[in-house]
């Protein structure tokens, strides 16, 4: 008898924290999920490969923002949007690669678009981590000053 009635305090204890949902949030909660459900589905499926990529490409975003804060250059937006709009077509190639996975019954591709998108992510976060002054190896600013101006002279 003594469990019953600690079952029922822990259930009035419960219900003081927890409150009925109401058809907007159950709304909000169902569009959220049915999105981020598709997404998933589009891309296959989620992997820890997915999740490093999205992790690399928001660290980037935001140490180019802090490099640039550093910099007294300020956030521009029209600098953060094409920043944003090549994070998204880095996406895009990575759907395309999947969906010619898809076609052509191999799973290459796409895998071989992310580990490309990974080396530009880690290089980009590299020159944003010399540009914060984070201590690097000679050898990496070396790699990175011979980038650049392999780059300027493509230009």
């Amino acid at each position: 008898m003594n469990i019953y009635i600690k079952l029922i305090e822990i259930k009035d204890s419960i219900g003081l924290y927890l409150k009925p949902l109401t058809v907007r949030e159950i709304g909000l909660y169902g569009a959220v999920g049915f999105i981020g459900g598709s997404i998933v589905k589009a891309y296959g499926g989620w992997s820890p490969v997915m999740t490093l990529l999205i992790i690399l490409m928001a660290s980037d975003y935001l140490t180019g923002v802090l490099a640039s804060l550093k910099e007294k250059k300020g956030i521009k937006s029209s600098v953060s949007f094409w920043g944003l709009l090549k994070k998204g077509l880095m996406m895009l190639s990575v759907l395309i690669a999947n969906h010619i996975d898809i076609v052509m019954n191999t799973q290459i591709v796409m895998n071989a678009s992310i580990y490309f998108w990974y080396a530009n992510e880690v290089i980009s976060l590299t020159e944003n981590y010399a540009r914060l002054g984070l201590p690097l190896p000679d050898v990496i600013k070396d790699k990175i000053a011979i980038l650049k101006n392999k780059e300027s002279a493509d230009k």
